[in-house]
């Protein structure tokens, strides 16, 4: 298997959780769509793209773990996962798709790499609880991601910017600490 196919488990409300191994290269538009008690997934390291609507309105899962191997994350891709607390972007997405988070009302923090060069229109919107943005660049580094409209909930969280060592200087900083990040 190199793909789970487009629609493969949609609408499947005995889902719990799901492994996605090593052979799979892409996640196809709403695989996993409507899976309302998905909990839990774990995406292998040879998934390249998640599909537009891939986990729309999987309410019950709680965090996810987008690995370095994904370079593209589908529009609407997890919009209306209501109890998503907290998103890690893997090191090679450079695209986040139009409303991509959108409606993830309990989203409190992202980690977003420097490999982002566009944040969709909408990826945010309905992130009302975000407060917290977690990015793998420098300010100056950030000021270059083309941020589309209706993302304000994404621009007013307080950003953090990395640092291996403790900043000298003012500012806001973070690193990894137990691979959570943490605020210098």
């Amino acid at each position: 298997m190199t793909s789970i196919e487009s629609y493969a488990f949609s609408g499947c409300s005995s889902l719990t959780s799901i492994t996605i191994p090593n052979s799979v290269t892409s996640i196809g538009d709403s695989a996993f769509e409507g899976c309302s008690s998905l909990t839990s997934v774990t995406i292998g390291n040879s998934v390249t793209s998640i599909g537009s609507y891939a986990f729309q309105s999987c309410q019950s899962l709680t965090s996810i773990t987008i690995p370095n191997s994904v370079t593209s994350i589908g529009e609407i891709a997890f919009s209306g996962c209501s109890s998503l607390t907290s998103v890690t972007i893997g090191n090679s997405v450079t695209s986040i798709g139009d409303g991509a988070f959108s409606g993830c009302s309990s989203l409190t923090s992202v980690t977003i790499p420097d490999s982002v060069t566009r944040i969709g229109w909408g990826a945010f919107s309905g992130c009302s609880d975000l407060t917290f943005v977690y990015y793998k660049g420098t300010e100056e580094e950030w000021a270059n991601v083309s941020i589309d409209g209706v993302n304000w909930y994404l621009t007013s969280a307080t950003r953090y910017y990395y640092s291996e060592s403790q900043p000298t200087g003012a500012g806001n900083f973070w690193h990894y600490v137990n691979g959570e990040p943490t605020v210098w």
